[in-house]
């Protein structure tokens, strides 16, 4: 998680930090308890939690928000939260609206850097297991879509492509012949 701050070196020279983690227990116990909400319940949590100032954030909730188990249920929410933050975080009594507009802009700014945190927990849960886990992009996502909706057409691009390499490379290995040839002809 965040790197331990480091105080001025005591009589004994070595160097304090005042960054301690959370009692494992707790964290364990707030998973569980996290494991057991439905989606829309956990949704509210997850706002809750992203909403709160750096400051005011339980570290003991971070920790499990950002744990291997309920990591893959916390990203599943963000996107939902980010489109409607309304349903999940409720209006403050006696805001304005531009101020409650401003305090919707902020969380989902948070929200977008939750994600962010969220997918590289998950990239190196996976890394641990020998793989890399692959960059969220609009191309390959709406490529999944399509090939999900049109697998016929998709595998036919698929083979189409594959043919054209193959084609490629049977070229570059002919050219290749051909130059060996000539070269041993000139020697």
């Amino acid at each position: 998680m965040a790197a331990p701050q480091q105080d001025a070196p005591d009589e004994r020279g070595t160097r304090q930090s005042r960054w301690t983690e959370p009692d494992p227990d707790a964290v364990a116990a707030q998973i569980e308890s996290f494991r057991k909400l439905k989606n829309p319940e956990f949704g509210r949590a997850l706002a809750e939690f992203i909403a709160a100032d750096s400051d005011d954030r339980d570290d003991v909730v971070a920790y499990a928000i950002r744990s291997p188990q309920l990591v893959r249920k916390a990203r599943r929410l963000i996107p939902d939260l980010v489109r409607e933050p309304e349903r999940y975080l409720p209006a403050i009594p006696d805001t304005s609206n531009n101020a409650h507009v401003r305090r919707l802009a902020q969380f989902r700014s948070r929200a977008d850097h939750e994600a962010q945190l969220l997918f590289y927990v998950q990239a190196g849960m996976i890394a641990r297991r020998g793989h890399l886990m692959p960059e969220p992009s609009p191309r390959s996502r709406a490529r999944r879509r399509l090939a999900d909706e049109f697998p016929e057409r998709f595998l036919e691009l698929v083979r189409e492509e594959e043919a054209g390499d193959k084609k490629a490379a049977a070229q570059r290995e002919a050219e290749r012949k051909r130059a060996r040839a000539e070269r041993a002809a000139a020697q």
